[in-house]
């Protein structure tokens, strides 16, 4: 996925183990929960696990957009980030980069599918292909190995590809975002070795001006699902569309919304016993918490899971859980206070309340007003307020409870501005609130608690300046 619409030579591959190359450590966390190693945010985070590590390969939100990557195997310490990919000169297929993905060569190294876009150019956007004997490069470009959508699929919207082997067809997939006349689609190209490319009908269409970005495909139990992005402003969110098998019928999944519109370009990677979602939290036109939110962002995860038949579900990771150790304080019906934002917070509480009543999170900054942080069981609907505005506030929807009971968990990263709440383990809102260090926080319920129970985590104190252990 691109921000705005607007060759080197081929060197030869030798076969490699295929293992993850971790580059030096970096030690600029400075008390974010959350990824800090690009102070200007990134663009679209395409995950790749291996080996008990994820290698996270962005979008650097800066000129371009070229690609740089950054691992970690806790979601705590970070490797310092290097350039993967460059964007190409004026009037090449890659002026701009966008999002792709990277898989293990069965003949040794990798190889690292990315969008090239050319705003002059006719096409507009083709697929690259990069290939490196480590993640950690260097990525030597084959332009041999470009393509484009025509005559399938459109010309200047084919973007996003998402590579994985797939073994029930026992042949190498590409899902991308495309069009088809006035139809949004999941596009789908087929290989038997990662270099021939054959397209195929579409996994999903639908009849819409804008489009289902950054797909990501993959199954789990039973059940085959499609993560996207969809582009439209009155359905921006992360989205997933589900089938008993990988080549459909795909259809929308119960609450298929994941999060609410601060999360954008999600995708997922992980082992058959964890699999995180990554995806950026908008920044604000210029980091003012009352304007708009913008493209690019700060990286988190969520965990994500197959929660039934047909079913996605995202709660907090136990990676990030576990940086909190410490209590601070226990809250009750008795004692709603949470406290002062200025240090990094886990909030988790067990909660009972009349149901259809309306209860949250006040942020109260002083002069600066309150802002609320609201679920709504009478809508089954969550949102971030900031000062009381709704229009355009992050909302996400989720299964209301016969008895009112809701079990939640609130990140708050006072150093990035941001936090993340998710509601009974199924569903995350994400919210952007540079202002969150000078609030003070207290649960409330409309109609009062008839339970509350839980505590405020803190991280242990590390020293300043300490080194950190690479991933």
């Amino acid at each position: 996925m691109l921000a705005s619409m607007l060759g080197a030579a081929l060197l030869a591959v030798a076969p490699a183990a295929v293992q993850a190359q971790t580059p030096a450590a970096q030690t600029a966390q400075d008390g974010a929960v959350y990824f800090a190693g690009e102070p200007g945010g990134i663009g679209d985070p395409n995950p790749y696990y291996e080996n008990g590590v994820y290698s996270i390969f962005y979008l650097k939100n800066e000129g371009r957009h070229p690609w740089w990557m950054s691992q970690t195997s806790d979601l705590s310490t970070w490797s310092k980030p290097i350039e993967a990919v460059k964007v190409g000169e004026q009037g090449s297929a890659d002026v701009w980069t966008g999002s792709g993905s990277v898989i293990a060569d069965p003949a040794g190294g990798y190889r690292l599918f990315y969008t090239g876009h050319d705003p002059n150019g006719a096409p507009m956007e083709v697929t690259m292909v990069a290939r490196a004997a480590s993640l950690a490069g260097p990525w030597i470009k084959d332009p041999q190995a470009t393509f484009a959508g025509k005559p399938t699929y459109d010309q200047r919207d084919f973007r996003d590809p998402f590579v994985i082997w797939n073994p029930q067809t026992k042949a190498y997939w590409m899902v991308l975002a495309s069009r088809q006349k006035f139809d949004a689609v999941i596009a789908l190209y087929t290989s038997p070795d990662l270099v021939k490319w054959t397209a195929a009908a579409p996994l999903y269409s639908e009849r819409s001006p804008l489009n289902l970005e950054v797909p990501d495909l993959f199954s789990e139990g039973d059940d085959w699902f499609i993560v996207f992005s969809d582009q439209r402003e009155e359905y921006r969110l992360v989205r997933y569309l589900t089938a008993p098998k990988s080549d459909g019928k795909y259809e929308y999944g119960r609450f298929n919304g994941l999060d609410g519109r601060a999360f954008y370009a999600g995708r997922t990677a992980g082992s058959g016993r964890e699999r995180l979602l990554f995806g950026w939290v908008a920044h604000k036109e210029l980091h003012k918490d009352s304007r708009d939110l913008v493209w690019g962002g700060d990286l988190i995860a969520h965990a994500v899971r197959r929660a039934g038949p047909g079913v996605l579900a995202v709660s907090l990771p136990d990676a990030v859980a576990r940086q909190f150790s410490t209590e601070r304080a226990r809250i009750s019906s008795a004692q709603t206070l949470i406290g002062a934002a200025d240090e990094a917070l886990l909030v988790r509480a067990a909660i009972t309340v009349k149901p259809g009543d309306r209860f949250g999170v006040s942020f109260d900054a002083g002069k600066g007003g309150k802002s609320v942080l609201e679920l709504d069981t009478a809508k089954g609907e969550a949102a971030f307020l900031y000062r009381g505005q709704g229009a355009n506030a992050p909302r996400v929807a989720f299964p209301r409870t016969v008895d009112g009971h809701y079990v939640v968990d609130l990140v708050i990263d006072p150093k990035l501005g941001l936090g993340v709440l998710y509601i009974n383990r199924f569903r995350a809102l994400s919210f952007r609130y540079y202002g969150v260090d000078k609030s003070d926080l207290a649960l409330f319920a409309d109609g009062g608690f008839s339970q509350l129970a839980g505590s405020v985590m803190v991280r242990p104190a590390r020293k300043q300046g300490a080194g950190e252990s690479p991933p």
